[in-house]
């Protein structure tokens, strides 16, 4: 009797090991799959290389995204061929604010920064970017999708709008 009783008692505690090991494992699981919670999906830190042509002119160019905690900044370089004889630069930082409502961020840009080195005439400037680069405006109907651990598409109603390579930030920004 005595060795059926402990052979009942080592049943019981292999099963409650056994289902401790699972609730551990599946909890790692989702931990590892889920993302934490103050992380954001539509934070970014990421940079797209663009190349736009309208008509007889081209810009080419790098935009930086950075956003979260309900800011962001974006900066734009790039070069716009016009025609054979012009070039212009296109320099500027755009200080936006970011908010989120529901599943879509919403961004309006608050402060445009023009550095003395972009020679583009607005006329020109405003065949290439949309107003949330150009004057304080906003944007909405905007979803980032992680492509992979590598990548963002950011779409506005639905239309690609910038595909955007993620990067690391030094530790001391």
């Amino acid at each position: 009797m005595k060795i059926l009783a402990a052979i009942t008692a080592l049943r019981m505690q292999t099963r409650v090991i056994f289902l401790a090991c699972v609730a551990i494992l599946a909890s790692l699981a989702i931990s590892l799959y889920l993302p934490a919670e103050n992380e954001n999906p539509h934070n970014l830190v990421c940079r797209a290389t663009l190349q736009i042509v309208r008509d007889n002119a081209s810009f080419r160019g790098i935009v930086d995204f950075k956003s979260g905690e309900g800011k962001g900044i974006a900066h734009i370089n790039g070069i716009i061929d016009a025609n054979p004889q012009e070039d212009y630069t296109v320099q500027r930082t755009i200080l936006f604010t970011h908010t989120d409502y529901g599943l879509s961020p919403v961004w309006i840009s608050r402060q445009i920064v023009i550095s003395n080195r972009e020679t583009v005439p607005p006329d020109v400037l405003k065949q290439f970017l949309p107003d949330f680069y150009l004057k304080n405006s906003g944007v909405t109907d905007i979803d980032i999708f992680a492509l992979n651990k590598d990548a963002n598409l950011i779409t506005r109603e639905g239309v690609p709008y910038l595909y955007c390579q993620k990067y690391q930030l030094p530790e001391d920004e």
